[in-house]
């Protein structure tokens, strides 16, 4: 067998796995499908569930076996060649499945679980716009107003919300916007699961694991960028190296943060900030500028439920906010 024909017979093996799997997926195909689901989920009883953007959380009322559920796994894991390490009693596989779905997948097997169950996030086909938010009654107009300000005079822009709570799809409205009102700028996007997207022409994408995320952000000063973005933030270092690099010039950036209110959002980032650093930790104020905190609503899609300015330069905000916090 020559070069070529090697080459040929690993595409084809590459497709007929591919294949198995979807046929393996059965009904749960469906939905990856359509543009407007989010999430999908499969749970112990075998019910599938899914989120869609305005719709919120749908039970489907469609069952799968639990050999069926626990077969996608197995299939998944087979068209990634990776092993499940049963031995940690909790086998698990967690992925990104490939194009054209990109969906972050999760599943979960016995006896961790009862029965097999999976949970998939699909980016988003569509990138909504913050007028659709308006529209959609998911953010009020003067919310909107003063956001569209603070993109238009490039500041910095942390989006936070609990698990779910579409902080994703909102950062991508922001990045529409943003390249609404500066089309030429560079864009330099890093994420450990790739889940935003840009219309911008100049931009460059990043998806690296945990371990390579702070190399990554530090990266983007040799890579020359107008904006530097972040996916999420979750890591010390991470966090660290991307307050140094909005520091040095590059304005107009936004990420995300898990927080339970807009008001805990930076006290949640000066924690993970206080993971690295001993000592004084480096002034947020000077760094974030804008706070937009959403919520989850049951049976209805997340609002932008709070947008908090930063007061600039005083450290005795940040003080404030903690004592309220613990109030």
């Amino acid at each position: 067998m020559n070069e070529q024909q090697a080459i040929n017979a690993r595409e084809e093996k590459a497709k007929r796995v591919f294949d198995n799997f979807l046929q393996d997926l059965g009904i749960v195909k469906k939905y990856f499908e359509d543009p407007s689901i989010t999430d999908i989920k499969i749970i112990g009883t075998g019910e599938i569930i899914i989120e869609k953007f305005v719709v919120g959380k749908v039970f489907t009322g469609e069952f799968l076996e639990p050999a069926q559920v626990k077969g996608i796994i197995l299939s998944a894991a087979h068209l990634l060649n990776v092993d499940i390490d049963y031995s940690t009693g909790l086998p698990k596989l967690e992925c990104v499945l490939p194009k054209p779905y990109n969906l972050r997948f999760t599943g979960m097997l016995p006896p961790a679980v009862a029965n097999a169950e999976i949970a998939m996030r699909r980016p988003a086909s569509k990138i909504y716009t913050l007028e659709e938010y308006v529209k959609n009654e998911q953010l009020q107009k003067d919310e909107y107003e003063l956001i569209c300000r603070y993109i238009q005079e490039r500041k910095n822009i942390l989006v936070g919300g609990s698990t779910g709570s579409g902080k994703t799809t909102f950062t991508n409205a922001i990045l529409r916007k943003m390249v609404e009102y500066t089309p030429n700028d560079s864009f330099y996007i890093v994420e450990d699961v790739p889940e935003l997207q840009c219309p911008a022409h100049d931009k460059t994408f990043l998806s690296v694991n945990r371990k390579c995320a702070a190399e990554a952000v530090r990266t983007a000063l040799r890579w020359t960028p107008n904006r530097i973005i972040f996916g999420e933030v979750r890591y010390g270092e991470v966090a660290d190296e991307l307050i140094k690099s909005w520091n040095t010039g590059h304005t107009g950036n936004v990420t995300t943060i898990h927080a339970d209110t807009a008001g805990s959002m930076l006290l949640r980032l000066e924690d993970i900030l206080a993971e690295v650093i001993n000592g004084k930790l480096p002034d947020l104020t000077q760094v974030i500028h804008l706070c937009v905190h959403l919520k989850k609503r049951p049976g209805k899609a997340p609002i932008v439920d709070e947008v908090m300015p930063v007061k600039e330069g005083t450290k005795s905000f940040i003080n404030m906010l903690r004592e309220n916090n613990l109030a």
